[in-house]
């Protein structure tokens, strides 16, 4: 977690000092935020009386793509992302983990802020134990879910999103047994 913030961070710092060419209408993207919200799917139990809940919805999501800008008012976009929430342990671990696909379309208020809404497709999510909670192994059906967002670019190459995901989880075989995982996110991109 912590090298993934610092990578984070080390992103955001080069975003910020980079120049991109506003003519160009492709670019390609670079993204990673923090998530939250969603049913709690586990808990885990620390030997020393703490625990953490793996959430639906959370908690790190780091993805990248391209982006196609048509004329000056609308553009188009689609990533690719690893989404992950986990608890680790000494003797174990529990992983929510998905592959999300997202494809967006962006609505510039002007040069700096912009609206977006979109689709996402998320291919066999999974929760998953190993060590003392190797017994958690849940598979959860392919799911769709809609995006809307709002971004505001620091730069031609850097943006702040603020995004709301709707979407649902039906477990595999489970009888239509279903987990929230609709989240809200903050998220940091780097054009290139």
């Amino acid at each position: 977690m912590k090298k993934t913030l610092l990578g984070a961070t080390l992103m955001l710092g080069a975003a910020l000092s980079a120049q991109a060419d506003e003519s160009r209408p492709f670019k390609f993207l670079l993204g990673a935020g923090l998530t939250f919200g969603g049913d709690t799917l586990v808990t885990v139990q620390f030997d020393d009386g703490h625990s953490e809940d793996v959430d639906g919805g959370g908690l790190v999501h780091l993805y990248a793509g391209a982006e196609y800008r048509l004329g000056t008012a609308v553009s188009l976009q689609a990533t690719l992302g690893y989404h992950v929430d986990n608890s680790t342990g000494s003797n174990g671990s529990v992983r929510f983990s998905r592959m999300p696909v997202d494809l967006l379309a962006h609505y510039h208020v002007n040069d700096q802020v912009r609206l977006g809404a979109g689709v996402q497709f998320v291919n066999n999510p999974e929760l998953k134990g190993s060590g003392d909670a190797s017994d958690v192994n849940v598979k959860f059906d392919s799911a769709t879910g809609t995006i809307l967002e709002g971004e505001y670019l620091f730069s031609p190459s850097a943006g702040v999103k603020l995004r709301y995901v709707a979407e649902k989880f039906k477990l595999s075989g489970g009888g239509g047994a279903e987990a929230d995982g609709n989240h809200f996110g903050i998220m940091l991109n780097y054009y290139f």
